[in-house]
């Protein structure tokens, strides 16, 4: 690979981003922990105003839990940011505010894997560390011409150790980002723009038009699917939400569901727990939220709680529930 072709091109063509542009490792970290899995345009308005509030890791680190979930609502993959609450408090106590420097410290430190100490080392540090994230798989699968199964970690570590030879012939600041916008505005996943690509003359896939090929992909598992009787609760003074202790959307607010499709089966059941409801009318409105791994349908019914509540429920104004943290997936309801 031609890495100095690389380089030149990023210098000229690279997105002006605010997190292109400096090598602060809280910065970089916080805008490496917002790109898992979500798009650089969802990103950037979050990654400014998150800046601005929180414009150093001992600001992050005494956040309140609640108040920072609000703050990226909207983002998805919410444990992401509990382990960089936790990953900041630990920074503050235990290197005094101090972003730690070295590869294995990094590690230990929560939400931080392999792919994000990297970024870290080699773009604020400018060592040679591999960062593999799925734009230079892309990249080195196409220009290597490697048809492995990309969903298998085996394979993955393979490209790992090329990427990591690569990195330590090449300027790390420069070559991490490099190839990261090289697959992001070339190298695309659909349509790449193979004849505008500085590393075409060397390219397998360019070379045996087999850029829709690789890298290649095994079918993912269908979605699960769960249908849920979803109810928004109104009281004389408010709305009972709830706040999720499982581990997908955890401590995020949501309106009191039910794992099933009958909803006289679920009044049923909140009647003989003490709660007595009334349906507003039999109207209901179906939504759907698709994740990285299933899908929720949602019936929605409006209702009156009459008597009795359950445990887990937390009554709230319209302003009280607007200011807490609460998923997509129910953000999208109307409650009026």
């Amino acid at each position: 690979m031609n890495i100095n072709k690389l380089e030149t091109w990023y210098h000229v063509n690279h997105r002006k981003l605010s997190f292109r542009e400096t090598n602060d490792p809280y910065l970089i970290w916080v805008s490496e922990i917002m790109l898992q899995q979500t798009q650089v345009e969802t990103v950037l308005p979050f990654f400014d105003s998150f800046i601005t509030k929180y414009p150093s890791v001992s600001f992050l680190a005494n956040a309140k839990e609640e108040v920072l979930q609000k703050d990226v609502e909207g983002l998805g993959y919410y444990r992401r940011f509990r382990n960089m609450h936790l990953a900041a408090k630990k920074i503050v106590s235990e290197y005094q505010g101090v972003f730690p420097k070295t590869h294995q410290e990094l590690l230990d430190l929560p939400g931080i894997g392999k792919y994000t100490a990297g970024a870290i080392m080699s773009i604020a540090y400018n060592k040679p560390y591999s960062a593999l994230d799925g734009n230079v798989v892309r990249v080195l699968s196409r220009y290597l011409g490697i048809y492995d199964d990309m969903r298998q970690e085996k394979n993955k570590k393979k490209l790992d150790i090329i990427n990591q030879a690569l990195i330590e012939k090449a300027n790390p600041h420069i070559y991490t980002q490099g190839m990261m916008e090289l697959g992001a505005m070339i190298c695309k996943p659909k349509n790449p723009k193979c004849e505008l690509c500085p590393l075409n003359d060397h390219c397998y896939a360019f070379k045996h038009l087999e850029s829709d090929q690789l890298p290649y992909l095994s079918k993912l598992k269908d979605k699960k699917e769960f249908h849920f009787i979803t109810l928004i609760l109104h009281t004389n003074h408010g709305i009972y939400m709830r706040k999720r202790t499982e581990e997908l959307l955890k401590d995020m607010y949501e309106y009191p569901q039910f794992e099933e499709e009958s909803l006289i089966t679920v009044l049923t059941d909140l009647e003989k727990q003490g709660v007595m409801i009334e349906l507003i009318n039999q109207n209901h409105r179906q939504y759907k939220h698709v994740f990285t791994h299933q899908i929720w349908f949602m019936d929605v019914y409006h209702v009156i709680v009459v008597d009795g509540k359950l445990e887990n429920w937390v009554e709230m104004d319209q302003k009280e529930i607007e200011k807490s943290p609460m998923a997509i997936a129910h953000r999208k309801i109307r409650n009026k």
